[in-house]
């Protein structure tokens, strides 16, 4: 019998040429959160940094939503989360705003990736699964099974 269910949802657009809005939300019978990044394409860099506690089980929670504009500069690349983690307070933050904005910034990163790689072909994949690997291994390499590198 299930007792509880947590609902993370992440969405991506492009907002002109030059930025893409990610928004990550939560939502279960204690939580109704989200966490919205603006990301500049060219660097990967996030520019703007918005969260929001519409319910949380305490009073005390909302506060933590402050944390989420020190994402403001950080760039989208490897190494990110562990800097995530400092940035949005730690013992002093929120594990869900932690956990969306890590959700926002891979995402965005996965968008980031397909429009490096064509964006057309990460979409509708037309190569092989060899040729695309190879394509995006510099991208992708050791964050699972298929870009794994053999040492």
């Amino acid at each position: 019998m299930e007792i509880y269910e947590r609902n993370i949802n992440a969405s991506v657009r492009r907002e002109d040429e030059e930025h893409i809005i990610t928004k990550a939300s939560l939502l279960d019978l204690n939580h109704n959160m989200r966490v919205v990044i603006t990301v500049r394409i060219a660097n990967r860099e996030i520019v703007e940094a918005d969260g929001q506690m519409i319910k949380a089980p305490f009073s005390i929670c909302s506060q933590t939503v402050k944390f989420v504009h020190n994402l403001i500069g950080l760039k989208i690349e490897r190494g990110m989360t562990r800097k995530m983690a400092d940035l949005l307070g730690r013992a002093d933050g929120c594990t869900h705003l932690y956990e969306l904005s890590v959700e926002a910034a891979r995402l965005s990163s996965n968008v980031l990736l397909g429009f490096e790689t064509g964006d057309e072909e990460w979409r509708e994949r037309r190569l092989s699964d060899e040729e695309f690997i190879e394509k995006a291994r510099g991208f992708l390499a050791n964050s699972c099974l298929p870009f794994k590198i053999s040492k």
